[in-house]
């Protein structure tokens, strides 16, 4: 079955900048990235909708926050989410989630470049993020989520 889908709205959600951090000693090499997503649906409106959101932290301190949103039109719907409980999504097409994310992540990348231009972190770029990276970060965090609730079933994965 053949499924279309549509970018129908890319969006900043969210931009932070510490300004109360001392940059002087400042060596980017050492900051460290963090990078999270999440996907819910819209199935009255055939929509997944997608955030990804990063943080640069020096040790303890987040220097910055930034978050893309981005909705996507899908069609058929029901043949792309085949279900949605308290882990998020099942999907039958986890390639097209993944380029959905690779689509935001891009987008995000983009967006803290210009965000970060004329600061003390404007070297700071958001690295490749291979997918399987991301994958298994989300399996992970599905399974952290059955094992605090146990009524929780366990559903194929995608």
């Amino acid at each position: 079955m053949k499924i279309s889908y549509q970018l129908k709205q890319l969006a900043e959600d969210k931009y932070l900048f510490n300004y109360n951090f001392d940059y002087t000693h400042l060596d980017m090499s050492k900051e460290n990235y963090q990078i999270g997503h999440s996907l819910s649906a819209n199935s009255k409106d055939s929509e997944i909708i997608l955030t990804v959101h990063v943080r640069i932290v020096s040790q303890d301190t987040v220097l910055v926050e930034d978050g893309v949103r981005a909705v996507f039109s899908v069609n058929p719907f029901d043949s792309l989410v085949t279900g949605v409980d308290d882990d998020g999504l099942q999907v039958s097409e986890p390639r097209l989630i993944a380029t959905f994310v690779n689509v935001a992540i891009g987008a995000l990348r983009g967006m803290l470049v210009k965000n970060l231009k004329g600061t003390p972190l404007e070297s700071a770029l958001l690295p490749l993020i291979s997918m399987d990276i991301i994958k298994a970060n989300t399996e992970q965090k599905k399974k952290a989520s059955r094992q605090t609730n146990p009524n929780t079933t366990n559903k194929d994965e995608g």
